[in-house]
């Protein structure tokens, strides 16, 4: 029975996949939608994102991480997310960084590719405790703002970024996300029919300025983010693309389940590194790694900038997948120059 049932639930969400059936109206966000062999691998439009107000906590947080699951931005990086996702390698972390700078010190910190910021809460909070006023926390993801076109008294909308990339179309009954990663650029037959049909002419209306066309902002930006940063301004969030030169040094640059093979090519992510590297003030601190999911081992590293060199100081599980690409940095120095 436990062998059917797991061929069912293989078949159900493989159906879901296929057909793209998802979940575009907020009345559907119940149980009976939710859950169950198909209902839960249904993508949830993102335009419900900010339409939870009248939910528990918990439901919201719940509804959110679903919501950024399988939601990528244009450069293809999944927005997947969710609270205290790397608490025991936060931990090795903040070690590494009271060892090196004293509480009486100005710390900077870049927390790099946050999604909408909940997995950065706990480990500000941990920094807030340590330094206090002498903290200054910049949380950055590339794609924080995005915007809702639909024409008056229709269902279908598109979700895009300021770029006018499009992310999402939800035509109910279906609920498509096109972001794709660098390294996997085909299209489902549904998104070039629909493409063609709705997302071209639709875009072309909304670039002309036709009256009919609706236009909302949603910002991609979680309820303890909000909450911390009405508190006080040492959090700041902010769109920021690791591939574009940096226009701040910090004392500390943090990212998370970013710099991913799955994600770039080499050269991409050597691009980004040698951003980030120059970013860092000497004497800083990088911190990277990745996981799967929350209470899974981070394979990651923390690495001191001394001499335009990256030292490793700490390794969590099998290291950081672009430790290669570092130690490539500290072989050739030039590079780091270039």
């Amino acid at each position: 029975m436990a062998e059917d049932a797991g061929v069912m639930a293989t078949i159900s969400g493989l159906l879901v996949r296929i057909f793209k059936l998802g979940i575009s109206e907020k009345e559907q966000l119940r149980p009976d939608h939710l859950e169950g062999l198909v209902h839960g691998r249904k993508c949830i439009a993102m335009d419900l994102y900010d339409c939870l107000a009248d939910l528990s906590e918990a439901e919201i947080d719940e509804l959110q991480e679903r919501m950024l699951w399988w939601f990528r931005a244009d450069n293809g990086v999944l927005k997947r997310t969710c609270g205290r996702r790397f608490d025991p390698f936060d931990q090795l972390s903040l070690s590494a960084i009271a060892a090196t700078f004293s509480s009486g010190q100005i710390v900077r910190v870049h927390d790099v590719g946050v999604s909408d910021g909940r997995s950065s809460c706990g480990f500000y909070d941990a920094l807030n405790s340590l330094y206090g006023e002498k903290l200054d926390f910049l949380a950055s993801d590339y794609a924080p703002y995005l915007y809702v076109l639909t024409r008056k008294r229709s269902k279908s909308r598109l979700i895009i970024d300021e770029q006018q990339h499009v992310l999402q179309i939800i035509k109910p009954p279906f609920v498509i996300t096109v972001g794709h990663s660098e390294k996997a650029k085909i299209r489902h037959p549904l998104t070039k029919l629909l493409t063609a049909l709705y997302v071209r002419p639709l875009l072309k209306d909304y670039q002309s300025g036709r009256a009919d066309i609706e236009v909302r902002k949603l910002e991609l930006l979680c309820r303890q983010c909000r909450v911390r940063m009405n508190e006080n301004k040492k959090l700041r969030f902010e769109r920021y693309d690791v591939l574009s030169c940096p226009t701040q040094r910090f004392d500390i640059v943090r990212a998370m389940n970013v710099l991913n093979y799955c994600y770039f090519s080499e050269a991409t992510l050597t691009k980004a590194l040698k951003n980030i590297f120059h970013s860092i003030n000497d004497g800083g601190l990088f911190i990277t790694g990745s996981n799967f999911e929350q209470g899974t081992i981070v394979n990651g590293g923390v690495y001191k900038k001394t001499n335009d060199h990256l030292q490793s100081i700490e390794i969590s599980g099998n290291g950081s997948h672009v430790d290669t690409l570092i130690a490539e940095f500290n072989r050739v120095d030039h590079v780091l120059h270039e």
